[in-house]
């Protein structure tokens, strides 16, 4: 039986390269693509795939946002990050997020179809070039800190990756089909529990926790 899986990035090129790969190998289906983050997890609960190959940098929401989106409601989806950044502060977040494998976009497509196969088996797969060692030794640094990202509610969140994005509260407003003054509410909640007090140190803190930049 083929493994379902639904590819989420924002360059159509990029899709189209991932499902010629897929379509190549026999036990593995696209089933869905998409370029919009805030369309990820609608699509994840309408074709119910074995595996999300996810872009970190989406546009309306992050990918660390959606890992934890789909695996507060479904767990049994697995995460490939299929990413440009190596960086062990980008990994760790998505290991500790819920992915289970972090392909680098620069590795050969045999190193995805790898990682596939051993998600599918419930390992863990890093890209060969990144080093196990440091993002553990991250990960521990990290453990006992507080996270205030964690504290933030879902709309919080989507409105924090909406302004580091540099959208205006009206379009934010608009991308979210809610009120400018729900969204004004939201962002002071947000900035409120960050401990920030301008877009600077929003933009700041998104840098520190892996959050993407337009």
């Amino acid at each position: 039986m083929s493994a379902r899986i639904l590819l989420a990035d924002d360059h159509p090129i990029v899709r189209s390269g991932l499902r010629t790969v897929f379509e190549n190998e026999p036990t593995m289906h696209v089933v869905g693509e998409v370029g919009d983050g805030l369309k990820v997890f609608p699509l994840v609960e309408s074709l119910q795939p074995d595996v999300l190959v996810l872009d970190l940098m989406l546009p309306g929401m992050g990918g660390l946002e959606i890992i934890r989106q789909v695996q507060a409601k479904m767990p049994q989806v697995r995460i490939v990050i299929l990413s440009m950044h190596a960086s062990e502060v980008y990994v760790a977040e998505a290991l500790r997020a819920g992915a289970l494998a972090y392909v680098l976009k620069n590795s050969d497509s045999q190193e995805l179809v790898q990682s596939i196969r051993a998600v599918l088996a419930g390992q863990r797969y890093l890209s060969s070039s990144i080093s196990e060692a440091s993002v553990e030794a991250y990960r521990h640094v990290h453990r006992n800190g507080v996270d205030l990202y964690l504290t933030l509610s879902v709309r919080e969140r989507q409105v924090l990756h909406l302004v580091v994005e540099g959208l205006t509260n009206q379009k934010i407003a608009e991308q979210l089909g809610i009120g400018v003054r729900t969204v004004e509410t939201h962002r002071a909640n947000l900035m409120r529990k960050l401990g920030v007090v301008n877009t600077a140190e929003l933009v700041r803190y998104a840098l520190k926790r892996g959050i993407q930049l337009p």
